[in-house]
């Protein structure tokens, strides 16, 4: 960060290949180092020439373990520079950065999350509030703290276990999200963002409240979400904890999932906002800005700009634990610095991300991946190329210079295609992003034309974190990115917007008249989103994408038929991006019996087109079977290069018996 601005950021999980940055842990340091002297590269800086240095953790018990975080880098953060949040500094990180970057003066500013840093003593925070005024340091406007400092939802003896007394609005929805089996492979993290679109298919499975109660006083009760959740039948209590009985993996959904979702999702979004309006009386304040993975809910953040005495609004982008790295920078900056009072500009744009196209050779990438390509000199050349390529009904990949911070793929690292083409929604989810047919997209849209489409409680929403109902008029003719209650994930693209994406968006509204594109992230099932040029090339070779726009450069997709599978000997193999990491992931992967006939034939020297022969099968279905066992780790692309990711060294003392 400089003069109050944040420069760049990234998140540990585009360099290591992992999602949520879940490395061996006796990695960790050194996979942080390499990341923190990248970004110090990328700046042309060296770590002296750094005034300041300061980490955040949810596991800092005190003022002395708030010290002592930085010693994770090592000797890259000099003793002398290091600088600490005030205890307990998770949910002041999160603040901070969703108020220095609004470019508000004064604010309440509210966080919520499944978890934040422990408290010495016992307990952890929970719900927090802060007044915020430009000059001055933050004050507690409102803190709740949990009894206990342990997480709901932890893995033991191949189960996920909750202790019996539930409470916070962040840990309720984490813990229900699990019980409907929605979490990263091989991890506890929960992806919240799937139960939220799977809500909008059911109804309510009470009018009573199962999970959350409002107390009068602004705050919230939790006494019946336990005992909830073992009537619904997804936890039996067993001593004081309880073991959760979630949906198995790939089992179909029912409409108990739909309605257990939709209660869920009810229940938060009416809790949320009595803590928010209980928030801005006593602040007394109509500015908002709000953190925390709980305002990744679009939904939510949607009712509170309507349905709250709010005259402004900002949710930081980054809301989730990687987006604190901004957040104590930006305290310190303002706080431990001493340096005089100023206000930070508005954030814009989170293209943070170190460049990946400027001084890197594209097209030698693309040769060595054997892949065809032309050349488009210029910003508006690339724009139109891609426009006409999503107007006939093309699924391209959008890959700009510097990625996005944060979990929202903005128009540099982007899978887009037509909004209106029939179809077009269910072909991405089952043949490109390999995800849950339920699971809806975001339309991009041209920010002085989002209100003729999309009923918006605000002008503008650059960073897709509103769902906004579609204009019925206008649903048919983008019914790609309309979700079955009618809504939309939106995000406005202003003229000030850098990069090519707007002039994308612009050029395509020249062809067909539709303002906005269908956008969704950059990435397959399972794996983050690409960050370097090798892992966009590697998904042309893993899924259905037609081609990709890399910087000014068009790639068409290769021809999958006439590709050579290779079986390898275990599951997990190192040969794609999108495959999993760690060993439980590789012990998780087991053989299905439609696969087993090309995974007979794949000896790396038959294509796919002669193994459709010799089974006497459609080699189109053959194809996505493959696609499939190769996400897996199961088989790969005989005569390609693999996209590479760290490996990490082995535990000290732990010999390695792998035969690897």
């Amino acid at each position: 960060m400089e003069d109050g601005v944040i420069r760049f950021a990234l998140a540990l999980e585009r360099t290591t290949r992992v999602k949520r940055g879940t490395v061996p842990l006796h990695a960790y340091a050194a996979a942080m180092s390499d990341l923190t002297n990248e970004i110090l590269s990328v700046a042309g800086l060296t770590a002296g020439e750094i005034d300041g240095w300061i980490a955040t953790s949810t596991e800092s018990r005190d003022q002395r373990d708030e010290a002592k975080l930085l010693s994770v880098l090592g000797l890259v953060a000099p003793q002398e520079r290091c600088l600490a949040l005030p205890h307990p500094g998770h949910h002041l990180a999160h603040a901070a950065a969703a108020f220095y970057s609004s470019g508000f003066d004064e604010a309440a500013a509210l966080v919520m999350d499944s978890y934040g840093s422990r408290i010495a003593g016992g307990g952890r925070e929970r719900e927090t509030a802060f007044t915020f005024r430009t000059g001055q340091t933050p004050e507690i406007l409102l803190r709740v703290v949990r009894d206990a400092d342990r997480i709901a939802g932890y893995r033991r003896d191949g189960d996920i276990w909750t202790p019996a007394a539930l409470s916070g609005v962040g840990e309720i929805y984490r813990v229900v999200t699990l019980a409907l089996g929605f979490r990263e492979a091989g991890t506890t993290y929960d992806d919240a963002g799937k139960t939220m679109g799977l809500a909008s298919y059911g109804k309510r499975l009470s009018d009573d409240n199962m999970f959350y109660e409002l107390a009068p006083d602004g705050g919230l009760r939790f006494d019946r979400a336990a005992e909830s959740l073992v009537e619904l039948g997804v936890a039996v209590r067993e001593g004081d904890e309880l073991r959760l009985v979630p949906r198995p993996p790939r089992a179909p959904y029912e409409q108990f999932h739909f309605d257990l979702a939709a209660q869920l999702q009810a229940e938060f979004e009416e809790a949320v906002l009595h803590v928010t309006r209980h928030v801005l009386a006593i602040g007394g304040t109509r500015s908002l800005v709000t953190c925390g993975g709980s305002f990744l809910n679009s939904s939510l953040n949607t009712r509170i700009m309507r349905e709250t005495d709010v005259e402004r609004m900002f949710v930081f982008p980054a809301a989730t634990d990687d987006g604190n790295a901004a957040g104590a920078a930006l305290y310190a900056y303002h706080n431990l610095m001493g340096l005089p009072a100023q206000a930070t500009p508005p954030m814009r744009h989170v293209y943070l991300g170190p460049p990946r196209v400027t001084g890197t050779d594209i097209q030698a990438v693309a040769d060595r991946w054997g892949l065809e390509t032309r050349t488009h000199e210029g910003t508006e050349a690339i724009a139109s190329a891609a426009a006409d390529a999503i107007a006939r009904g093309d699924i391209i990949g959008w890959f700009q210079d510097r990625a996005e911070f944060g979990p929202r793929s903005l128009g540099a690292r982007s899978i887009l295609c037509h909004p209106g083409m029939p179809g077009m929604k269910d072909r991405l989810n089952a043949r490109v992003k390999f995800r849950e047919g339920f699971r809806p997209f975001a339309g991009s849209v041209l920010t002085e034309r989002a209100g003729k489409w999309f009923d918006m409680p605000a002008a503008e929403s650059p960073f897709m974190l509103m769902v906004c109902p579609v204009l019925e008029a206008q649903r048919e003719l983008v019914s790609e990115v309309v979700h079955i209650d009618g809504t939309c994930r939106v995000q406005t693209v202003a003229e000030d917007n850098p990069g090519a994406f707007r002039a994308l968006i612009e050029a395509f509204e020249d062809r067909t008249g539709l303002p906005m594109v269908l956008n969704t992230s950059f990435n397959l099932r399972g794996m983050p989103i690409v960050e370097h040029p090798d892992e966009a090339m590697d998904c042309l070779y893993g899924s259905r994408l037609d081609r990709l726009f890399i910087g000014g450069l068009e790639v068409t997709a290769p021809d999958l038929t006439a590709l050579r599978p290779e079986r390898l000997q275990a599951a997990g193999s190192r040969g794609s991006v999108g495959l999993p990491a760690t060993g439980e992931q590789r012990a998780a992967v087991t053989v299905r019996p439609e696969w087993e006939g090309v995974l007979g034939l794949a000896d790396g020297t038959r294509s796919m087109r002669r193994i459709a022969d010799e089974l006497g099968a459609d080699v189109e279905e053959l194809v996505d079977l493959a696609l499939d066992m190769r996400r897996h780790g199961l088989l790969r692309w005989a005569g390609l290069p693999q996209a590479s990711r760290p490996v990490f060294p082995l535990p000290q003392y732990s010999p390695d018996t792998s035969g690897g």
